[in-house]
């Protein structure tokens, strides 16, 4: 066979989303990055004879390296990381990855920590409950210094105002303006929007805001994608609680992991 690696562009992209769409649920973050995301990554593909055997992304858009990955053998795997390795050798980045990927990615490079996550989604035949008689505002640019506050109060420090460009954000705004809880997205895609960014601050815990926030979030994002996901750590009970209560269900790539790795060359 006759390999190449080229960059995602205009002439393969259509072929790359047709492989990884056959399987959206478990390539719902590479899918955003070689869509909406793809400005901040960097989105190659190995080809042998003309057939995509695999494709690899490098996010560039946060304080630490984070990778998403597509193969249909642990061989590519290992030959389209090659072609990263003055950015990979050495450092350590994450993915996540499903059960197969894992597998993969092991054998690929060194595994540090691997975290087993929950997947759950929404679709339009989901009915999601939700208790809670506050009703979230939409949220814009203007409540940015206020949003920064829930988060850095909530433990969450790491967010950038840069996310309310990728999709819908809601919260709850109190009278003095301060904003109590909310919730957001990680991106937004035809395909799938992952849930995210979702906090609550200390004062207003056991409300039912943040899921307000977060049906309100769902309710505006299925107008456009197919379903929403959610991740959440599989040690966290308090957000499996609140989820399954609500009325998501877990996905058929359930469970994934939230992998720390890094690559020896």
């Amino acid at each position: 066979m006759v390999a190449k690696i080229e960059p995602l562009s205009e002439s393969n992209i259509e072929d790359a989303l047709k492989i990884i769409s056959e399987d959206s649920l478990s390539n719902i973050v590479l899918i955003a990055d070689c869509t909406q995301l793809r400005d901040w990554c960097d989105v190659r593909i190995l080809k042998n004879n003309e057939r995509i055997d695999a494709i690899f992304s490098l996010y560039s858009d946060l304080d630490f390296l984070a990778t998403a990955f597509w193969c249909r053998s642990t061989q590519f795997l290992r030959e389209i990381m090659a072609d990263y390795s003055d950015q990979l050798v050495g450092k350590e980045f994450i993915a996540i990855c499903t059960e197969e990927q894992l597998a993969q990615f092991g054998e690929a490079c060194i595994i540090l920590k691997p975290i087993k996550e929950r997947q759950m989604i929404a679709d339009r035949t989901t009915e999601l409950h939700c208790e809670c008689k506050q009703t979230p505002q939409r949220l814009n640019m203007g409540h940015a210094e206020e949003l920064r506050e829930l988060y850095r109060l909530s433990g969450t420090p790491a967010w950038t105002s840069n996310a309310m460009d990728l999709g819908p954000f809601y919260g709850i705004i109190e009278d003095d303006g301060t904003i109590s809880a909310a919730a957001g997205v990680h991106y937004m895609t035809s395909y799938g929007t992952e849930i995210g960014n979702v906090a609550t601050h200390p004062g207003h815990k056991r409300k039912g805001y943040a899921a307000a926030c977060i049906k309100s979030v769902v309710d505006d994002v299925l107008k456009i994608s197919e379903r929403v996901v959610l991740h959440y750590f599989g040690d966290n009970i308090a957000a499996q609680k609140l989820y399954e209560k609500m009325g998501f269900r877990y996905s058929s790539a359930d469970p994934v992991y939230f992998v720390r790795g890094t690559c020896s060359g």
